[in-house]
């Protein structure tokens, strides 16, 4: 894999957060807030706006329309983002990432299944911190034959970057009425391939760029 655009999947190099602090202040900070209710894709969401174009909540929690009022991509830092979230922002744009609509969306594991989805046409990453998972929460990608390819993302403090423009979604299949929590926020330019390490997933399988090379 050359460039942003072979990977699927990846984890970012040498990043580290502490989680148990980004946990701390989700649930004594965050989850005070007034929250916003959104259902996309069939599935159920609460969520906070972490940078918002206005600086409120609420705003790039649903669906952003255009709108030449206010600037396209939300950078402004919201109620929630102080303390230790405030920390983790800074220190992935001191890593040249250019986050923007950052939020920490919420999923229940009662409720439908997200269907596969695609949320642009070119190359496309969001950039994921999971804050509380479990064993059975998933990120999953629909590959062109088919076939299914699931990658847990555990809260560790790891950062993780996934492909949107490939059909995708996000599961939480505990069997156990439990939430998924998670720091997500869409990225300006790809990651140079430098920033990806593993564990990582292929676009093309080996195999698949081995038969298409004969």
């Amino acid at each position: 894999m050359k460039q942003s655009k072979d990977v699927m999947f990846a984890r970012l190099a040498n990043f580290k957060i502490d989680i148990d602090a980004l946990r701390a202040h989700f649930l004594h900070h965050v989850k005070t807030l007034p929250s916003t209710p959104y259902r996309d894709n069939r599935v159920d969401y609460i969520g906070w706006a972490v940078t918002s174009r206005d600086g409120t909540l609420i705003d790039g929690i649903r669906r952003i329309n255009p709108n030449a009022a206010m600037p396209s991509r939300g950078t402004q830092p919201t109620d929630a983002c102080s303390g230790s979230l405030a920390e983790v922002m800074d220190a992935l744009s001191a890593r040249g990432l250019k986050p923007f609509r950052a939020r920490i969306m919420q999923l229940e594991s009662e409720g439908d299944e997200m269907p596969l989805h695609t949320d642009a046409v070119r190359e496309a990453w969001r950039l994921h911190v999971p804050i509380i998972t479990n064993p059975n929460c998933f990120f999953e990608w629909q590959r062109a034959d088919g076939s299914i390819e699931s990658v847990h993302l555990p809260a560790d403090g790891s950062a993780w970057l996934v492909r949107v423009d490939v059909n995708h979604r996000a599961v939480n299949r505990s069997n156990q009425p439990s939430s998924r929590a998670h720091l997500l926020m869409s990225l300006e330019t790809p990651p140079p391939i430098g920033m990806l390490t593993t564990p990582w997933l292929p676009v093309v399988r080996e195999a698949e760029t081995a038969a298409l090379a004969v």
